[in-house]
């Protein structure tokens, strides 16, 4: 495989949620702020690099590059996004680092917004409309042609596996993570090859961590998650859980914020 597609895969890789995982939700007084969700690739790097250790390294470069693509360059040509949604994530961004040989790599998605209602559109779609506007091909270096790497191509569930099964809710003093039917979930973890992928890589690369870390414009009243911590003045709540967690014990990686 061409290093640029295995670049890609990696990345794509990453919106199956099977990678260490910090999101970050900044909110100001007049409720503007930064929705951004970062994943680290280096353990998929290791293993990767581990099961072939010499393949392709004696005739090549290692890599070490810090790449950048804003979507507004991609979304001034796109025809697959609404007026809205080119409205909501032209500001947005998309960041990977990568540097070979340490065997590092990360990715960052961010994006603006002006209110509670756009942030919880952007927190649910973000991943998506990278994908819709090739971003991951894009900063891997290789934009897909039309017919091709049609194996790495993403659907919408497979952009944000566990997001139908839970309600993101946010409004001006309150933000939320709720999930909304247990059974469901359960079932699918059971039956659904995805989680079966991501239970298996957690074997070989050790359990995946989620974090979400939310910065609120005054002291929190009210706070309640897994792993929930929170700073000496209350404006920062953070909440951790891993993959084992979520898969075990779904009920009890909801999360919530009142300011």
């Amino acid at each position: 495989m061409k290093r640029s597609k295995f670049l890609v895969v990696l990345l794509l890789l990453a919106m199956t949620s099977c990678l260490d995982t910090e999101e970050t939700i900044l909110l100001n007084a007049d409720n503007s702020g930064v929705y951004t969700v970062k994943f680290d690739l280096s353990r998929m790097l290791e293993l990767a690099a581990s099961m072939n250790p010499d393949a392709g390294k004696e005739d090549r470069v290692m890599q070490k590059k810090d790449t950048i693509v804003y979507l507004r360059d991609l979304i001034d040509t796109a025809s697959s996004l609404t007026a809205d949604e080119k409205r909501l994530y032209k500001d947005g961004k998309l960041q990977v680092k990568l540097d070979e040989e340490k065997n590092q790599m990360s990715m960052t998605m961010s994006t603006p917004f002006k209110n509670p209602a756009d942030l919880t559109i952007i927190k649910n779609n973000l991943p998506e409309i990278i994908s819709k506007l090739k971003g991951f091909e894009k900063a891997a270096g290789e934009l897909e042609k039309p017919g091709e790497n049609d194996e790495m191509k993403m659907d919408e569930k497979s952009a944000n596996p566990l997001g139908e099964y839970f309600t993101f809710s946010a409004s001006a003093g309150k933000i939320s993570n709720t999930i909304t039917n247990v059974e469901a979930f359960k079932k699918l973890v059971t039956a659904d090859s995805t989680f079966s992928m991501m239970t298996q890589m957690a074997g070989m690369m050790g359990d995946f961590n989620y974090r979400t870390i939310i910065t609120v414009p005054k002291a929190a009243k009210k706070f309640e998650g897994p792993g929930s911590t929170a700073s000496a003045d209350k404006k920062t709540i953070s909440f951790s859980t891993t993959l084992a967690e979520i898969l075990e014990h779904p009920e009890k990686v909801s999360y919530s914020v009142e300011y």
